[in-house]
């Protein structure tokens, strides 16, 4: 209500002593009331929204800011600390990675090397193998064989047989029977054969001729001598003198040059496979 309304209102005369009364008593509360408003502070409900509520709003804000950040850089600290871990994590498998690949692949080089060399060694030992078969037979033939000359007259010396006739007959003749034998007339290469072939104490036909050369001398199988032991004064030459036969068995060369028609011993030789 105004003011002047009420001052209005006391100064108009009223029919009514006690309503007149009332007002006055009224206006003086008034004024009581409006004295209390300038002199006491409002400590009502209305009051405690004033500064003093801004103020505990304000900092209740900046308390919860303060934590949100702080949870905030914990959060973003601990997504860091994820990220380096997942980022060394991953170097690091990748890294074994790396190793593991490259120790499988040397673990398969190495697998192949040891699957060659099992294949080159297992290759060898059935060569080996194989050999040893061949060797078996062949000492087998061998002591077959030994076991047949012996029956049969053949002496073994140095890897060949050989047989001492018990006949005479002419080079030719000689010779054809070594070849039905299955050997040809001596072959004689070394000092230790020379001295094998001497020791029979017989004269015996060998096999050297110059029957298709005169000034040539050749063995049976075509090669020219390497050696000799020829007597002295030997050969003596001449067309009808083209074979060679051994005349002593006490001296060392003992080769003399003789007509192929002459009646002699002969040696065959069959040499065996080396």
């Amino acid at each position: 209500m105004d003011q002047l309304d009420i001052y209005a209102n006391v100064e108009r005369p009223s029919a009514n002593p006690g309503k007149k009364k009332s007002l006055e008593i009224f206006s003086e509360s008034i004024y009581s009331n409006k004295d209390n408003i300038h002199t006491q502070p409002n400590r009502t409900g209305p009051a405690i929204s004033g500064a003093g509520g801004k103020r505990v709003n304000k900092s209740s804000c900046s308390a919860a800011a303060v934590f949100l950040g702080l949870l905030c850089l914990l959060l973003l600290t601990g997504l860091i600390t994820l990220v380096f871990l997942f980022t060394k994590g991953k170097s690091e498998w990748e890294m074994e990675m790396v190793l593991l690949h490259t120790s499988y692949n040397n673990l398969t080089k190495e697998l192949d090397q040891l699957q060659t060399s099992y294949n080159n060694l297992t290759k060898e030992q059935d060569r080996l193998q194989q050999r040893v078969e061949n060797i078996t037979m062949e000492t087998n033939d061998l002591q077959k064989n030994l076991q047949d000359c012996d029956q049969l007259g053949w002496v073994y010396f140095n890897m060949s047989f050989y047989y001492i006739s018990l006949l005479k007959k002419s080079w030719q003749d000689s010779r054809d029977d070594c070849l039905q034998r299955g050997a040809d007339l001596v072959i004689i290469n070394s000092k230790e054969e020379q001295n094998f072939s001497s020791q029979f104490k017989r004269l015996t036909w060998i096999g050297l001729t110059n029957k298709v050369k005169e000034v040539t001398w050749k063995w049976v199988d075509g090669t020219l001598p390497t050696t000799s032991f020829w007597a002295k004064g030997q050969p003596g030459g001449g067309k009808d003198r083209n074979c060679t036969k051994i005349i002593s068995s006490n001296l060392d060369n003992n080769w003399n040059d003789e007509s192929c028609n002459l009646q002699n011993f002969w040696i065959c030789e069959k040499r065996l496979p080396v």
